[in-house]
C-alpha cells in the first residue's frame, strides 16, 4: 500500500529550527507543510535554502501548501515542490482521497422534508446566537489587537541649500543686537607690533672697507636687564676699538649676538682667534662693568673692498619690514581672534620706520631697519553673527508665514560697503548659504494615519512633499493596518 502523506500545520510563529525538528520527528517520507500567511522565518530565501538542505539530508520529500504567494514564489525559486500544483489531476485526486475520508454517494433524488415552524425558529436563534458570538469574538480580538499593537514611523525630511545676502551694520558703540536696524555690536581691535629686519647692502667702495665680525654680549646679572644701543664701543686685548651696528636688549642671564665694525680702516683690526674677549669702555666704573661680558663668535675679517649702504638697500629693507610686520600682525590676529569674523578690507595697518642704521653711503655689510605697525579694525564673534543671521531669517519666515528650520549656516564673504574711521562703524554685505530642513506637523500626520491600511500609507506619505522617505515598523508583524489608538503610533523625525 502506498505510504500516505503526512500534514504538518504551522502556527506561523515558529523559528526555522523548530520546523526542521517537526520534520525529523515525523516518520512519513512525504510531508506537506501547511503554512499560514506571513510566516516570518519562511520569507527569507536563505532560510528556504537551509530547509531544503536539511530535508535532503533526511531523505524526505516536502511539499509547501500556503495561500501566501510570497512564500510559494520563494519556494519555487529554491526548488521546493508545491502541494497539488506539482501533480497531475489523477495524482491529486488520489492524494486527496488518501487524506479525506470517503463520502457517501449522494442519491440522485433528494427528499426535503418540511420542518416544523418551531424548529425553524430554533435554527434562526442558533444563527443569531452564532452571529452574536462571532461579533463578541471579533470585538475581543480587536480589543486585544488595539491593546498590544503599536507602530513606529521614522521619517526623513528633505533638506536643501539656499544662498542669502544681507546688509548689516557692525557698530562698536552698541551693546545689544537690533533686528529692526540690522545692527550688531562689534568689538574694536588694535594690535601693535615692533620689528627689526636686516637688508644686505649692495654698494661697493674700494679702499674704504673696515674689518667686521660678530661678537656675543652676555648679561650675568640675575635680576636686571640692560639695553645696548647701536654704536656702543668694545675694546680688544690689543686696544683696538669696534662698534656695534644695532640695538640689543638683554634680559637677566641672557646672551645675544651682534655685528661689530672696526673704528678705522686697516688690516690690523682683523681678529681670527675666537678666544678673544673684549671690554666695554662705556661701562667702566659703573654697576654693569663686571656684569656684561663680550666674546668673539665669528672672526673679524678685513677686506680692501667695502660694502656700502645705497638708497635701494633702504627701500628694499622698508618693503621687507612692512611685509614681515603685516605677517606678524596677521598671525596674532588669527591666534587671538580665531573665533571672530573680521572684514579683511578694513584691516588698516599704520607703518612707521623708527630707525635705519647705518645711513646711505656708510660702510656696512647690511643695513638694519626697525619699525612699528599698528592695526585698527573691528570684529564680531562668529557665533553671535551666525545667531543674528538666523534670527533675521526666522523673522522673515514668520513674516511670510513659512515654516523652515535652519540646519546649518555658512558665511562665504564679508564685503565692506562703508567704514567710518572715526566712529569705527562699518556697513557690510554678507554672502553665504544655509541648509534648511522642512518641518512637519507630527500631530496632524498621526491623525491621518490612525487605523489606516498599510496599502494606503504610501499614498498619505506621498502627499507630503517635504518628506524624503519613511520607514514603518509595526507590531505584531502580521497586522496589515495601523493602530486605531493615536497614542500607539510614534512618529520619529530625522
Amino acid at each position: 500500500m502506498k505510504e500516505e502523506k503526512e500534514f504538518i500545520y504551522l502556527k506561523g510563529t515558529e523559528e526555522l529550527g523548530e520546523i526542521i525538528d517537526f520534520i525529523k520527528e515525523h516518520e512519513a517520507r512525504e510531508i506537506v507543510l501547511v503554512i499560514p500567511r506571513n510566516t516570518k522565518c519562511l520569507l527569507y530565501p536563505t532560510n528556504l535554502e537551509i530547509l531544503k538542505h536539511e530535508i535532503n539530508k533526511l531523505r524526505k520529500k516536502i511539499y509547501f501548501n500556503s495561500e501566501d504567494e510570497r512564500i510559494i514564489s520563494l519556494a519555487k525559486q529554491v526548488g521546493i515542490e508545491i502541494f497539488l500544483e506539482d501533480f497531475t489531476y489523477e495524482e491529486a485526486t488520489k492524494i486527496v482521497t488518501d487524506i479525506i475520508p470517503p463520502q457517501k454517494v449522494k442519491p440522485k433524488i433528494r427528499i426535503i422534508k418540511e420542518e416544523p415552524k418551531k424548529k425553524k425558529s430554533s435554527r434562526k436563534t442558533i444563527v443569531i446566537v452564532g452571529i452574536i458570538i462571532g461579533i463578541l469574538i471579533l470585538g475581543g480580538y480587536m480589543v486585544i489587537v488595539n491593546a498590544f499593537s503599536s507602530a513606529v514611523i521614522e521619517i526623513v525630511l528633505k533638506k536643501q541649500k539656499m544662498t542669502f545676502e544681507e546688509i548689516l551694520i557692525l557698530n562698536p558703540q552698541i551693546t545689544q543686537p537690533d533686528l529692526e536696524k540690522l545692527s550688531l555690536p562689534a568689538e574694536e581691535i588694535e594690535i601693535i607690533k615692533n620689528h627689526t629686519v636686516k637688508q644686505p647692502t649692495s654698494g661697493t667702495k674700494l679702499g674704504q672697507a673696515k674689518a667686521s665680525g660678530k661678537v656675543q654680549f652676555s648679561n650675568l646679572d640675575p635680576e636686571n636687564s640692560i639695553s645696548i644701543v647701536p654704536g656702543t664701543r668694545i675694546k680688544s686685548s690689543k686696544g683696538y676699538i669696534y662698534r656695534t651696528v644695532e640695538r640689543i636688549y638683554l634680559e637677566p642671564k641672557q646672551s645675544k649676538e651682534v655685528i661689530v665694525v672696526a673704528d678705522n680702516v686697516g688690516e690690523e683690526y682683523q681678529i681670527d682667534n675666537l678666544s678673544e674677549s673684549f671690554t666695554v669702555p662705556g661701562l667702566i666704573g659703573t654697576y654693569w662693568e663686571d656684569k656684561i661680558k663680550v666674546k668673539l663668535v665669528e672672526p673679524i675679517i678685513y677686506s680692501p673692498e667695502a660694502k656700502i649702504v645705497t638708497v635701494d638697500d633702504i627701500n628694499q629693507g622698508k618693503i621687507k619690514l612692512e611685509n614681515e610686520i603685516k605677517l606678524l600682525i596677521q598671525d596674532e590676529l588669527k591666534s587671538r581672534y580665531k573665533d571672530y569674523v573680521i572684514p579683511e578690507d578694513i584691516n588698516l595697518i599704520d607703518f612707521k620706520i623708527v630707525d635705519i642704521y647705518p645711513s646711505v653711503g656708510k660702510v656696512a655689510k647690511e643695513v638694519i631697519l626697525t619699525g612699528t605697525g599698528k592695526l585698527v579694525t573691528i570684529g564680531v564673534k562668529k557665533n553671535q553673527l551666525t545667531d543674528f543671521l538666523k534670527d533675521i531669517i526666522a523673522k522673515e519666515n514668520l513674516k511670510n508665514n513659512s515654516n523652515i528650520k535652519i540646519k546649518s549656516l555658512k558665511i562665504n564673504s564679508l564685503k565692506v560697503q562703508n567704514f567710518d574711521i572715526k566712529s569705527k562703524i562699518a556697513t557690510i554685505l554678507i554672502e553665504g548659504e544655509i541648509e534648511i530642513e522642512n518641518s512637519i506637523d507630527v500631530n496632524k500626520l498621526t491623525k491621518e494615519l490612525v487605523g489606516e491600511d498599510l496599502a494606503n500609507l504610501k499614498h498619505i506619505i506621498n502627499r507630503y512633499e517635504n518628506i524624503e522617505r519613511a520607514e514603518v515598523n509595526i507590531k505584531p508583524f502580521w497586522l496589515n493596518h495601523l493602530p486605531s489608538d493615536p497614542s500607539k503610533i510614534t512618529i520619529k523625525v530625522k
